[in-house]
């Protein structure tokens, strides 16, 4: 326990596994006080017990952050926890996978709601909140490469999504700015999340991560450390921008074929 956000309410959505959880169990190592919202309750439940063994404060709530009610459930259920909110981490992401054709009306649409949809209604929800935060509010989405800065074969509609997000990010980063509220985002490549593994395996895991730059997939760990800046007072000066996190592979060619690794995998996911 670092003690860094001593006393700071933080909410994380998609906090029961992967870059979520790691994100909420990275803020209440630095002492926040830390609402964990998640889809599959028990998950989320699971991780504030393991947060909670460590000495941290945390609680959780079902959320499906495909819908606006659930939106303001999240926002509504940290303030009557904590008394507040100063920082809202948007982590989670129901993932269609497929190409043009290949996904149907009703996986794009849950793409979109809870990837760029989702923050205009936590945000929405969270404003008011947030700009009482004594040290300034904090909006951090969690985006990605893909669709923005690179292309993912079979990942069309998911990219689509996360570029959504990122433009939301830059145009609200405006409408709050005068009350005292920061909007940034994250843009990871591939990171080593539960579901990661699902779609990969830890051997397709272990042979793309060969092919980045740096010599390994990104963890959820690197993504809070992120956010743990992003939230701080050393990031008041920083709004509408987007920080890619991805060891370098949007600006080197990949090593031994790391868009076939990824297409042999995906290929075998269109439609779930």
């Amino acid at each position: 326990m670092t003690g860094e956000f001593q006393g700071t309410r933080v909410a994380v959505t998609g906090a029961g596994r992967g870059v979520g959880r790691g994100v909420a169990e990275a803020f209440a190592a630095a002492g926040a006080q830390v609402m964990l919202g998640a889809r599959t309750l028990s998950y989320a439940q699971d991780a504030v017990a393991a947060i909670r063994a460590k000495g941290g404060i945390a609680e959780a709530v079902e959320s499906d952050i495909s819908r606006r009610e659930d939106c303001r459930r999240l926002v509504e259920a940290t303030v009557t926890a904590f008394g507040g909110l100063d920082v809202l981490i948007h982590c989670a992401a129901d993932i269609p996978h497929g190409g043009l054709g290949a996904v149907s009306d009703e996986r794009m649409e849950a793409g979109l709601a809870s990837i760029a949809k989702a923050a205009w209604w936590l945000l929405e929800a969270a404003r008011p909140h947030m700009a009482q935060a004594p040290g300034g509010g904090r909006f951090i989405a969690v985006g990605s490469v893909n669709g923005t800065v690179s292309v993912v074969p079979n990942m069309t509609a998911y990219g689509m999504a996360k570029a959504a997000l990122l433009a939301f990010v830059r145009g609200a980063a405006v409408d709050v700015v005068g009350e005292g509220i920061t909007v940034n985002a994250i843009q990871p490549g591939l990171i080593a999340s539960d579901h990661a593994r699902e779609v990969l395996g830890d051997e397709g895991l272990a042979a793309y991560g060969s092919t980045v730059p740096v010599g390994r997939a990104g963890t959820p760990a690197d993504i809070a450390h992120a956010c743990l800046f992003l939230a701080s007072p050393r990031s008041d000066y920083i709004t509408g921008a987007s920080l890619v996190m991805d060891g370098g592979s949007s600006l080197a060619p990949a090593r031994g074929g790391r868009g076939d690794v990824l297409q042999d995998r995906l290929k075998t996911q269109v439609g779930r």
